[in-house]
């Protein structure tokens, strides 16, 4: 029996966004739910989803703890959010499709979220030995760099705030106004709820090399996600939060 059966006021949402993936997507869809500790799976789907992600994600969805959405409007912060608004749990994490992260993080990870479930649980790179498999050393540098500077900036001691795989409580997302449609709404994610306050766990996690999917590293993508880092800086709680009661 799952954990979550046991508690009937946590339940984790496990959200994957998918547009092209299908090994990988299998893959870590296969090791989160071997852990055996959410309430539910939701595949949120692209639009224009290859037939090879389609095929795959109806074939995952014949367990009756899986389903699936199209989204309405394409763009990752989009399917991020329709996914938010869909799920039936408390809590919810959106998992990399491409298989990025290393799932052995993943128990950790639910157990300390279950045990604070006002807080955000979110993985640390950093803190995990040899925590950036697949990235050179200049890239490497520049990310470290840019911890310190936003650990500076926010007056917080996090390690990692470039990672958006994290659990949270589903109400408080969805009382934050998100607006990126892209890859922008992924710093939203870290640094909105910093910017109001909100206690942040940090598990160590390696980053693993993709196989599929396409990177959004890019030069324009990179000054894109500071531009939007900086404009939370300076936004009041009332301009991030749907309602003025949080």
């Amino acid at each position: 029996m799952r954990r979550s059966d046991m508690n009937n006021e946590y339940r984790l949402s496990v959200v994957f966004c998918a547009v092209n993936e299908s090994n990988s997507l299998t893959n870590a869809f296969r090791k989160i739910s071997s852990y055996d500790k959410a309430f539910e799976y939701l595949f949120v789907l692209s639009k224009d989803a290859t037939d090879d992600c389609l095929k795959t994600v109806k074939n995952l969805c014949k367990s009756c703890s899986c389903r699936y959405i199209i989204q309405g409007k394409n763009g990752l912060g989009t399917a991020i959010q329709e996914g938010i608004s869909a799920v039936n749990g408390t809590h919810i994490i959106i998992w990399p499709a491409d298989d990025g992260m290393d799932t052995d993080s993943f128990p950790q990870m639910a157990d300390l979220s279950e045990a604070n479930p006002k807080s955000i649980v979110t993985v640390s790179r950093w803190l995990e030995k040899d925590g950036f498999v697949g990235y050179g050393r200049i890239r490497k540098l520049i990310n470290g760099i840019s911890q310190k500077l936003f650990a500076f900036l926010y007056c917080s001691d996090l390690t990692d705030y470039t990672n958006p795989t994290q659990i949270a409580p589903v109400n408080l997302y969805r009382n934050i106004k998100w607006q990126g449609a892209s890859f922008d709404l992924i710093p939203e994610m870290t640094f909105k709820p910093l910017k109001l306050g909100c206690d942040f766990i940090e598990v160590p996690c390696k980053n693993l090399k993709r196989n599929e999917g396409a990177s959004n590293s890019s030069f324009f993508q990179l000054i894109k996600y500071y531009l939007v880092i900086f404009k939370i800086l300076f936004m009041k709680k009332k301009d991030i939060t749907v309602s003025v009661n949080n």
